[in-house]
């Protein structure tokens, strides 16, 4: 079956055909939803960001030029969509995690270590300050490249290589602190 580009679906969508419209937001729609849940930590935040997104989208389809992928012009919005959330918002530290809303279950003893596991890589990153949270999620979830990333942060690609390290670091340092700690523990 023949995958329409971005690009096509947009000029369409652009001369009003709905169900190109409706494939444009199907293609994008749970990458967008599972960026805001690591990034924002709630369900209800993420679907916020998701409609916000879209509806700027509906409303400035027409401004994308391609300068860059519609991916990437996406996430741009995405980006400081969040982030202006982020500054608006309080953060709440509720226990949600991706392995909360994860399709397949395996076994249980695997769900359970899995559960842990991402708690703490959730816990992580919400101790990272907002900046360095966003380039992890767009390098490691999104899969964007450096330069990708400073130009969708307005921003060089030293700095986001310098942001990237910093909460890469930050994490592994926490890491280690955790095991001391859990060590000392036993």
């Amino acid at each position: 079956m023949f995958k329409r580009s971005d690009e096509n679906l947009i000029a369409k969508a652009l001369h009003g055909d709905q169900h190109a419209w409706q494939q444009l937001v199907s293609r994008h729609q749970s990458s967008l939803y599972y960026f805001g849940l690591r990034l924002l930590g709630s369900k209800e935040d993420a679907h916020d960001l998701l409609q916000d997104v879209l509806m700027v989208l509906c409303r400035n389809l027409g401004q994308y030029r391609g300068d860059s992928s519609f991916k990437s012009w996406l996430f741009g919005i995405a980006n400081y969509r969040a982030m202006d959330m982020l500054r608006r918002r309080k953060y709440s530290d509720g226990d949600e995690t991706l392995a909360d809303i994860a399709d397949d279950a395996p076994a249980l003893a695997e769900q359970l270590a899995n559960q842990q596991q991402q708690r703490q890589v959730q816990q992580q990153l919400r101790s990272l300050p907002p900046e360095q949270r966003l380039v992890l999620e767009l390098k490691f979830y999104q899969q964007f490249t450096f330069d990708e990333i400073a130009s969708q942060l307005a921003v060089s690609s030293n700095t986001v290589k310098s942001r990237f390290y910093a909460a890469l670091d930050k994490m592994r340092l926490q890491l280690e602190d955790d095991h001391v700690e859990q060590s000392a523990n036993f």
